[in-house]
């Protein structure tokens, strides 16, 4: 018998079930290291886009009030700019460049950690953080689970003869 099927043989078909055994195939494409790196250069961008475009309700919706005061300036500093370059940058070669998953971690900590305090002192309401704590607290776990987790490819260690 051969072992392709016949017309009248019917064709056995597997597919790939997800039993749980294995990692999360999601998880393990959004850990991969460059997608990290594309991830935080896209959220930081994200992050200009909002402090340029204030009028809309989308992003940030001012209300026609102005921020004031002696720094009002530093509000709106798209700070993402030179983030999103260096996250941009290290695609090249993200195991030489692996410093900036911290960058990356602090960046995503300290972001999340703004939004809560806006919300819970009042300026930002809660409705406002709904969408961007969460996705910045993910980036700061990828960021984090790429700095800690078991290398995939252990570094090769050369001994010299004594």
């Amino acid at each position: 018998m051969s072992e392709h099927p016949t017309s009248g043989q019917a064709a056995e078909v597997t597919r790939a079930v997800y039993t749980g055994d294995e990692p999360n195939p999601i998880l393990h494409f959004l850990q991969r290291p460059r997608i990290v790196l594309i991830l935080l250069a896209a959220w930081s961008v994200m992050t200009v886009l909002a402090e340029i475009y204030t009028k809309t309700d989308v992003l940030i919706n001012q209300g026609g009030n102005e921020i004031n005061g002696v720094f009002g300036g530093l509000a709106f500093g798209w700070q993402g700019i030179p983030l999103a370059a260096v996250y941009i940058y290290s695609l090249r070669d993200p195991v030489k460049h692996r410093p900036v998953y911290w960058l990356g971690l602090i960046h995503m900590g300290s972001l999340s950690a703004s939004m809560l305090f806006h919300a819970i002192s009042g300026p930002v309401g809660w409705p406002s953080i709904f969408a961007p704590l969460p996705i910045s607290v993910g980036l700061g776990v990828l960021c984090f689970l790429h700095l800690f987790a078991p290398k995939e490819h252990p570094e090769t260690v050369v001994s010299t003869p004594d």
